[in-house]
């Protein structure tokens, strides 16, 4: 009987039809402490090789915490053990695998041992091809959750008396910023700065965030600056010269603010003017409004200078980014949208804001085939939908970089297109949450017309550009010329 006991333990380590898979993870902090992914990598190959199990399969999950399950690696693991493609997967130590009990559990018994999968620690006399293997991992996983636990409760009580004391409690320096270890205070870097407080300035004077975050990255490489880089730059009391304690309590830092307190509390009413609706302005009469009929794809300004018979005349027109972009770096193939002269669309819209005005039952119409597309909601669904499918792109090409079926290499613009599509859809989901409309009725919505196309005459070029966004939310351009105005409702 000890012979067969024995045989069933060993066999399924050395059976040739087996799939090893070695699972990889380390956080910022672990890497400084010896963790790094090559010594785990290293390590694992030469205990793959020293029990007879050649080519593993690698998964590695690089600046992921072991406190949750949302690590692309791990999915992928999972995904091919219920595909069956993996047998046996192994491990530097347990804590690789997770930080808490319930997740390492989940992982024992409703994935591996569900799909008959056995789990060994290369560096922990246990793997759970056996009865005492099993015990101990259970025994370790809730040492394991302890050990972090203290972790984290020693870091939050530091951090939180550093705070209090006005000093900055760690992490990643601000943009804007570097750390003196000397003084233990934040030291203004002026070169950075001078950055900041323009964005604060652009924001105010009505840029969207995307356009702002543009031109920041024109200008540093530091850091990489995009449309949720801003919202963060402008939300962040430490350029104020403040600190945020746990509950979201604001003290005073004791380093020196890039942001005196009247830009900042202007920025502030900006944001929450923005939250309720109003849309930012922009250099030209419907910079922020428009949008593609065709695609779907953000409109970009265009300027042509022609020089016919020696004369020179300069165009400004409207046109679809992907339609106007070199091909290589187009989020879709094409577009048919055209380009539009900017005055003409202009003049499009003015005149169907006049016409309306005189016609209320024009408005009333409008207003009701507004209100049968598709809601906010449906709306959100379909960009999540599409989201999904982004990153699942995303996932299966590193998958067929990692197996080795195709070079890195060859899949680099593929990849930078498809992050490219996923910012993009990611700032329409920003913007759908950043919007609370409330809807008006007919009558409220002709009369705010009515009084805009009143006044129109009298208002100088910034004022037209304030108040058109107060009655239009969107211009939806068409090659026909025929194009869509959205009224605001709210």
């Amino acid at each position: 009987m000890k012979t067969t006991t024995k045989k069933e333990a060993i066999v399924p380590f050395n059976a040739l039809t087996f799939r090893v898979g070695i699972y990889i993870r380390v956080s910022t902090l672990e890497q400084v402490e010896g963790y790094s992914l090559d010594v785990q990598k290293d390590r694992l190959i030469a205990f793959c090789k020293a029990q007879g199990w050649e080519e593993p399969e690698i998964f590695m999950d690089d600046g992921y915490t072991g406190t949750n399950m949302n690590r692309p690696a791990l999915k992928r693991m999972i995904r091919q053990i219920e595909d069956g493609r993996i047998n046996a997967v192994i491990v530097h130590k347990l804590d690789r695998l997770g930080r808490k009990q319930k997740d390492v559990m989940h992982l024992l018994e409703d994935v591996f041992e569900r799909h008959s999968v056995v789990f060994k620690s290369a560096t922990e006399p246990f793997d759970t091809s056996t009865s005492f293997g099993k015990a101990m991992i259970g025994v370790l996983s809730v040492f394991a959750q302890l050990e972090r636990d203290m972790i984290v409760e020693r870091t939050t009580n530091g951090r939180r008396e550093k705070v209090k004391q006005g000093k900055w409690p760690g992490g990643r320096v601000p943009f804007g910023y570097s750390w003196d270890k000397e003084k233990e205070m934040l030291i203004i870097k002026p070169e950075e700065a001078s950055i900041i407080r323009e964005i604060y300035k652009r924001y105010l004077r009505g840029e969207s965030r995307l356009s702002i975050s543009e031109w920041a990255s024109e200008r540093t490489k530091a850091r990489k600056i995009d449309h949720s880089t801003i919202r963060e730059m402008l939300n962040r009391p430490v350029y104020n010269g403040k600190l945020i304690l746990p509950g979201d309590v604001i003290v005073d830092g004791n380093h020196d603010a890039i942001i005196d307190d009247e830009l900042w509390r202007m920025v502030q009413n900006e944001i929450v003017r923005r939250q309720d609706g109003q849309t930012p302005l922009g250099e030209f009469l419907l910079t922020g409004l428009l949008s593609c009929g065709v695609c779907g794809g953000n409109v970009v300004h265009v300027k042509r200078t022609t020089t016919p018979n020696g004369k020179t005349y300069s165009y400004e027109l409207y046109a679809c980014k992907n339609q106007h972009i070199r091909k290589k770096d187009r989020i879709i193939d094409t577009c048919t949208l055209g380009y539009h002269r900017r005055e003409k669309v202009e003049e499009y819209v003015v005149r169907e804001m006049m016409d309306v005005a005189l016609k209320p039952k024009k408005i009333k119409s409008i207003l009701e085939r507004q209100r049968e597309q598709v809601p906010d909601h449906e709306l959100e669904k379909t960009l999540r939908t599409k989201m999904d499918s982004v990153i699942a792109g995303i996932e299966n090409l590193y998958d067929a970089i990692q197996s080795g079926a195709i070079k890195a290499s060859a899949l680099g613009n593929r990849l930078s297109r498809l992050e490219e599509e996923r910012e993009s859809i990611q700032l329409q989901l920003d913007e759908l949450g950043d919007s609370t409309p409330k809807r008006k009725s007919d009558k409220e919505v002709h009369e705010a017309i009515k009084a805009v196309s009143q006044g129109w005459p009298y208002l100088n070029e910034d004022e037209r550009k304030a108040v058109i966004r107060t009655i239009i939310t969107n211009v939806t351009l068409l090659p026909d010329g025929n194009h869509v105005i959205t009224w605001a409702e709210s």
